[in-house]
């Protein structure tokens, strides 16, 4: 079971004893709190990290947009990296990575949206396959499972209030329901380039695959998760209730909940006026997804809700502030950190769990 924390605790005494009284009792949001253990492994600096991802063999890879190339790392003692892949066209080679999935008998599969394919790995690293992405999905958005089909949410080039996610397979195309994507959206510089990005804090839906074929979406209008299997079964982790939370002028100058980077403009990003109940999501190859909390600013800690397939019970992690969890695998959560010259410090904790 997660660990109940002690302010919990006082919460529960304190409620316990106003319910003797004929004061009514306030209402304590009394879901289980776990914290993340101390780190087991080396950190990892890294110059950029927007989400990694474990592989079959416990490593971990990260899509280097501006080199381009993969960096993979092995977490221990004396935590390694090396990186793979180089600017081009061939067989291990990119325009833009910035996905990486598993691919069958172990090795991965790094999306290179710009180029429209997907650059195959075998489990040793070595450069064997690349998949061109259909004309007829997103290839910026689109995903592929082990089992061959392309999942992709359809008309993200037009951005409107929601678009379709599909699953494409050799037997035909699925449907499997309708995302919601904010309208509107903002450039933002960030050093010589210049970002579309969508309002920050923004309600949306957010959505990933797993490796057997399961889709999952994160809604932001109930804080659920639906997760879609392979086969065509539907099944629900949560919901988890919340409170809308209103934006306010102590949200600007973040960007993702995190402080923003000195080159965006701070007056260049928007808020809406309600904050949706979580900003990103990540999911562990076991249907286990973590979303991570908008609170009222300015907050004091960082906090995850964990769903699983089919439970409706969730629980919550708390982190400190300004870390922010970039990948969940079997048996360890990654965690990042902003150092102050730029770079990104990864850690690796013990998984909790709430079973």
């Amino acid at each position: 079971m997660p660990r109940v924390t002690p302010s919990l605790l006082v919460a529960l005494f304190a409620t316990a004893a106003c319910g003797t009284s004929d004061t009514p009792a306030p209402v304590v949001d009394a879901v289980p709190t776990a914290s993340l253990s101390f780190t087991d492994a080396a950190p990892l600096v890294v110059d950029e990290v927007e989400e990694l991802h474990e592989d079959a063999d416990g490593r971990v890879w990260l899509a280097l947009y501006q080199k381009p190339a993969l960096l993979r790392a092995t977490f221990g003692d004396a935590t390694t990296a090396d990186t793979l892949g180089a600017l081009g066209n061939a067989p291990g080679q990119f325009r833009m990575p910035f996905a990486v999935m598993d691919a069958r008998g172990g090795g991965v599969m790094a999306l290179d949206g710009v180029a429209r394919r997907l650059v195959g790995f075998t489990r040793e690293g070595r450069a064997d396959s690349v998949a061109s992405v259909p004309e007829s999905v997103d290839q910026f958005t689109v995903r592929r499972d082990t089992l061959g089909a392309w999942v992709s949410a359809l008309g993200e080039r037009s951005r409107n209030d929601s678009v379709p996610l599909v699953r494409v397979h050799a037997t035909g195309v699925d449907t499997l329901g309708r995302l919601l994507v904010p309208a509107a959206t903002v450039s933002v510089p960030m050093g010589a380039r210049s970002y579309v990005a969508p309002p920050e804090f923004a309600p949306r839906d957010l959505w990933g695959v797993l490796s057997d074929g399961t889709v999952w979406i994160a809604r932001a209008g109930t804080h659920e998760v639906e997760y879609h299997l392979a086969g065509g079964v539907r099944v629900v982790g949560g919901p988890r209730p919340f409170v809308p939370v209103r934006s306010s002028d102590a949200d600007r100058g973040t960007m993702r909940g995190l402080p923003a980077p000195t080159s965006v403009s701070v007056s260049a990003l928007q808020y809406a006026p309600i904050k949706g109940p979580f900003i990103e999501a990540r999911a562990a190859q076991d249907g286990s997804v973590w979303t991570w909390r908008t609170q009222t600013a300015p907050k004091q800690e960082e906090r995850y809700t964990v769903f699983r397939p089919g439970v409706a019970e969730t629980f919550d992690v708390t982190l400190p502030l300004h870390h922010r969890v970039v990948g969940v695998g079997a048996q360890h959560v990654y965690v990042a950190e902003r150092l102050d010259d730029g770079r990104w410090r990864v850690t690796r904790h013990a998984r909790p769990r709430g079973e």
